[in-house]
């Protein structure tokens, strides 16, 4: 089975122990969430998924005031297909797509103005996320298992340095030329 990069979040997720469609969520957005967040919608399609290619097990868990809940283990044949898309599928290239620069390129057609508050706003977004991966990174030190995880952070760290010192050059040169 050649499975999609959500399904392979998700096995990796599941490492982590057994969890609900829930967890799996929940583990995301306090892990890989800020580069690879998969709707609530795909992981619920996903794991049976899984469990039908034998990939993870599912068992219902009864609960008191709610109902019935299905949670998930990764299963041995799960973990070697986790370990070769680690190791033999190459990753594609980043997407090419990116709407804010279509913007920048064209922005001769609109008010440099309103250009500028959207280039502001992402550089807001960058510093939120530089700001929340040093969070993450304060919680982190020393845990055993960090290694790779801080690794990715440190990209995500990178990048959002990238941005900010992108939309401060872009701020710089509107300015100097005269149009804000």
């Amino acid at each position: 089975m050649k499975m999609t990069t959500t399904e392979v979040a998700v096995l990796g997720l599941l490492t982590r122990g057994p969890m609900s469609g829930y967890d799996v969520k929940k583990q995301a957005e306090m892990s890989v969430g800020y580069f690879w967040d998969p709707a609530k919608s795909q992981i619920y399609a996903v794991l049976p998924r899984l469990v039908e290619a034998g990939y993870a097990t599912s068992r219902k868990v009864a609960q008191e005031l709610r109902p019935d809940k299905q949670v998930y283990r990764i299963t041995r044949r799960g973990r070697e297909a986790l370990k070769d898309w680690i190791e033999l599928t190459p990753p594609p290239p980043d997407p090419a797509r990116n709407p804010l620069l279509l913007k920048v390129f064209f922005g001769d057609f609109a008010d440099p103005q309103a250009v500028l508050e959207q280039v502001r706003a992402r550089c807001v977004a960058a510093e939120e996320l530089k700001a929340e991966l040093s969070r993450i990174d304060e919680s982190s030190t020393g845990r055993d298992g960090d290694f790779y995880p801080s690794l990715t952070r440190s990209y995500g760290h990178h990048w959002a340095d990238a941005v900010i010192n992108w939309a401060k050059e872009f701020e710089r040169r509107v300015a100097e030329r005269g149009e804000t």
